[in-house]
């Protein structure tokens, strides 16, 4: 009898503290979900936002964030993912941040995008044209007459050749339109003088077409590349560093992208200021991650190839390094 009245004092005992108990389990906070649209996974930006995340995630207890990396197929999609609210971030070249500020191009339908908000600058993606030794082409004038491939029509590529071709004041009437690796390919075999690819380095296609084919990148240079620059802040000037390729012993000089991190005006600034801090503060860390992040300088993060406003926690970020002022 003694041993049934304590079991069940015991009993109510538990059944008192139950709802006490139950609330306290439930209020344990739960990770918040940031989600960065990036690339396809075969392609640059991918990578890129898994360092970043990781980096991130590292201190997940401290901030409750889990950073996650979403597959996309690219720029269009993740801006416009970025506008409806789907993801918190996304990974954009400079040229389709400033399409989407003015609501040009693939975005005329939906307008300006006000409250697209820049973060950072990473790597430059430069343009990079190969032409075989053999072509004797040593600057952009004497691609004349040559067989070039410009990249795909419609793509980002093509688009970008097209401007250095007419800031360079050179006629094709016969350029290929070939996607980048069969424009290698070709390139090696003797059926193109001269190719456009718009990558960051080192890249593996530029290694191979520099190793195993002689090819060597030609430098985007002269006045009319001059002012093409002076009109547009989404261009930027870039470098293929030296040594970086066989056969490739000095710094080549050209023009390009940046990949560039942005979110909407909404997000919050806790996020972004942990962003930031990764980014300014583990950049040696990044570097490990990716070899692209040993070209992302702070004094070019904060305003290269920058078209929108910079997010507040972004600004303050920088406020507080030097780079931006603003």
């Amino acid at each position: 009898m003694t041993r049934f009245l304590f079991s069940s004092a015991l009993a109510a005992l538990a059944l008192t503290l139950l709802p006490c108990i139950v609330p306290a389990m439930a209020q344990q906070p739960q990770p918040k979900s940031v989600v960065v649209a990036s690339g396809t996974v075969t392609g640059l930006y991918y990578p890129v936002a898994g360092a970043i995340c990781r980096q991130m995630n590292q201190e997940r207890p401290r901030h409750g964030l889990r950073c996650l990396v979403e597959a996309t197929e690219g720029p269009v999609q993740n801006l416009n993912a970025l506008r409806a609210g789907e993801v918190d971030l996304a990974l954009v070249q400079s040229d389709w941040q400033a399409a989407a500020v003015r609501g040009d191009g693939r975005f005329a339908g939906a307008g300006p995008f006000t409250d697209l908000r820049a973060v950072a600058t990473l790597h430059a993606e430069t343009i990079t044209l190969l032409v075989r030794p053999e072509a004797e082409i040593d600057e952009l004038s004497k691609l004349k007459g040559k067989r070039v491939n410009l990249g795909p029509r419609g793509s980002a590529l093509r688009n970008l050749s097209d401007l250095v071709i007419d800031a360079a004041g050179v006629r094709l009437p016969d350029d290929a339109d070939m996607a980048p690796d069969a424009a290698l390919a070709a390139l090696c075999a003797g059926q193109l003088d001269a190719a456009f690819f718009a990558v960051g380095h080192p890249n593996a296609s530029i290694m191979q077409a520099t190793a195993q084919c002689g090819a060597a990148p030609l430098a985007v240079t002269g006045a009319g590349i001059d002012k093409l620059l002076t009109g547009r802040k989404d261009l930027t000037r870039a470098a293929i560093p030296a040594n970086l390729y066989p056969g490739v012993q000095e710094e080549v000089a050209t023009i390009g992208v940046a990949a560039t991190l942005v979110t909407r005006a909404n997000v919050p600034e806790a996020i972004i200021a942990e962003v930031m801090r990764v980014l300014l503060e583990e950049r040696s860390e990044l570097s490990g991650q990716h070899p692209v992040f040993n070209g992302v300088t702070v004094d070019g993060m904060a305003d290269r190839g920058r078209t929108a406003p910079l997010h507040p926690a972004a600004a303050a970020a920088f406020a507080a390094t030097g780079p931006a002022k603003r």
